[in-house]
């Protein structure tokens, strides 16, 4: 041990004696300290790698997280605009109501002078169940487009905006039908 611990100041003859024995610790603490340092050292650096592996990893987790949060998103957008455009087709078609009974009716509810010059039946593409009616009635009268409106009524179609213009030999007729749907 006198080896490895031994005194800062020699013993001198006749000047003066050696450091007392407590001050042997001063040497052993410096030892320990540098022990000390080398192992904090280690630990710190191998707490370094630790930590910044960690970071990398935990960074592509979360880039990974990220771009499968984005398609998700994106693919749920995309199911919503087309459960949106399904929900509008589907109106669509409630309020589409076929026309071949309309033209049915306004065929049969000409009389034995009249006869029907034009027929145009035009549907509104946002709001299915408004037609655009275009009628021209050749020898007839207005008791004629009445009689046709009658019979129109009775498919519990409803008329908005209606136009008689009365030509020399013919009635032409706008409309708008109105599906009504109440009972």
């Amino acid at each position: 041990m006198n080896t490895i611990i031994h005194d800062i100041k020699t013993e001198r003859a006749n000047v003066s004696g050696g450091l007392p024995a407590g001050f042997k610790i001063v040497p052993v603490s410096f030892y320990l300290a540098a022990v000390a340092t080398i192992f904090l050292s280690l630990y710190f650096f191998l707490s370094k790698n630790a930590y910044e592996e960690n970071e990398t990893t935990s960074q592509s987790q979360l880039s990974l997280a990220q771009s499968q949060k984005s398609q998700f998103i994106s693919q749920q957008q995309g199911i919503v605009s087309d459960a949106r455009r399904a929900e509008g087709f589907a109106k669509w078609l409630d309020g589409a109501h076929p026309l071949q009974p309309v033209i049915a009716a306004v065929g049969r509810s000409m009389g034995k002078d009249s006869t029907v010059a034009e027929l145009s039946l035009d549907r509104n593409p946002e709001i299915p169940a408004h037609t655009f009616l275009q009628l021209k009635v050749d020898g007839a009268g207005s008791t004629q487009i009445d009689t046709t409106r009658s019979d129109i009524y009775a498919l519990d179609y409803l008329t908005y905006s209606e136009q008689q213009v009365k030509g020399r030999n013919s009635i032409d007729f706008q409309a708008t039908l109105i599906f009504n749907d109440k009972p």
